[in-house]
């Protein structure tokens, strides 16, 4: 009986001692509301050539107005000597179907293994942000309560390295924080692996992409600066691989402690990198939206973008932004105006995790479409767990 006792009891110690060097963690992000979206304009249709108008309205639940949903598990193991392995499994899905998102794949928001030390940054393999989204919303995320990427972006346009863009097959370093400063690269052996067009075999079939960054942040303080650019695969056409997409950010944002101020500026060459389609998947005539890893030689486009944020009480802030994009022609959406977009927005914290939210947003010449105007209102309430 003593020797069972015994057995057991270090069994159970041996249990909680594996237990403690190793965690798993699950959580998610639950985004769901009811809005109203409209979009009226006109574009010229590429196979004929003519000019299309069409507008159109609707009112219905609306859902990753904040942030997307998602639910994910995340891993570390300690090896000992401060070094940890690590994994993240990340997936999108729609709480209005209960779909998959990111064109459903099982893990499309991540899919990561790697190693991480305290005194020799971290590595990671596997589909992830590049280095642009990570740092452009690290950065100028906590401004807005860590959410409403969409309101920083505009509808989605502009900063197009920064517009939630994901590599498949992308190898990953940053390094640690020193006095405030971390550096980031990146690079991808095929960045979209469901572009069957842009995948094949030898090295040179597959879209390539690099991407860099450095990030400070200390007190109030906090600014990026990144560096994207693609590789165009063998199997596009001739146009196309004259094209090398290129793409450079900045951003910063300070802390006033009676408001928050963020401002940003983006520079893409040569094409685009993460696209966008119109307010609740809405389309004017056959055009649904802006295209993602489009290889267009001599596009241009600069983008701004102007971010305020304030407390009103303990538990509510408001916000508001400006974002300007230009385009020098049209070979993209087939528009080359310029576009502005207009957006404030209200939360309102009703715990650390659940939130009510308030957002509208107004831009005009939509994805450099002459006249096409997008109109958003949404409420909703987003819980984190």
């Amino acid at each position: 009986m003593k020797k069972t006792l015994l057995v057991a009891a270090l069994a159970t110690v041996s249990w909680g001692a594996a237990h403690a060097e190793s965690s798993v963690t699950l959580y998610g992000l639950i985004d769901a509301g009811v809005g109203y979206a409209k979009v009226d304009g006109s574009f010229t249709d590429p196979t004929t050539g003519q000019t299309v108008n069409a507008k159109g309205s609707r009112i219905g639940m609306t859902d990753g107005v904040t942030a997307g949903s998602r639910w994910g598990l995340r891993g570390r193991e300690d090896l000992g000597g401060g070094l940890y392995a690590t994994f993240q499994l990340e997936s999108g899905f729609s709480p209005r179907t209960g779909t998959s998102t990111q064109n459903g794949r099982l893990f499309g928001r991540e899919a990561t293994v790697g190693l991480a030390s305290d005194n020799w940054g971290q590595m990671k393999i596997g589909r992830q942000y590049n280095i642009a989204s990570r740092y452009f919303y690290s950065t100028l995320g906590p401004s807005f309560g860590g959410g409403f990427t969409q309101l920083n972006m505009g509808s989605g346009l502009g900063f197009s390295s920064g517009n939630f863009v994901r590599y498949d097959n992308l190898v990953t370093y940053e390094t640690p924080s020193v006095s405030g400063f971390t550096l980031g690269v990146g690079y991808s052996f095929s960045a979209d692996d469901s572009r069957a067009n842009q995948v094949g075999f030898e090295t040179a079939d597959n879209t390539r992409a690099i991407s860099v960054g450095l990030r400070y942040g200390n007190g109030p303080l906090s600014a990026f600066v990144s560096y994207d650019q693609l590789n165009p695969s063998s199997r596009l056409s001739e146009a196309q691989r004259d094209a090398t997409p290129r793409s450079y950010l900045v951003g910063a944002a300070y802390d006033f402690e009676v408001a928050k101020l963020a401002l940003a500026y983006g520079r893409t060459t040569d094409g685009w990198f993460g696209g966008s389609g119109l307010p609740n998947g809405g389309s004017i005539g056959n055009f649904t939206g802006v295209p993602t890893n489009a290889f267009v030689d001599g596009f241009k486009s600069n983008s701004y973008l102007v971010a305020l944020s304030a407390p009103v009480g303990a538990s509510s802030s408001v916000f508001g932004s400006w974002q300007r994009v230009d385009a020098n022609d049209d070979r993209l959406t087939g528009g080359d105006s310029t576009s502005n977009t207009f957006a404030v927005g209200y939360t309102y914290n009703l715990s650390k995790r659940s939130d009510l939210y308030a957002l509208a947003k107004y831009t005009k010449n939509f994805a450099f479409l002459s006249d096409a105007k997008a109109t958003e209102a949404s409420i909703g309430f987003r819980h984190r767990f």
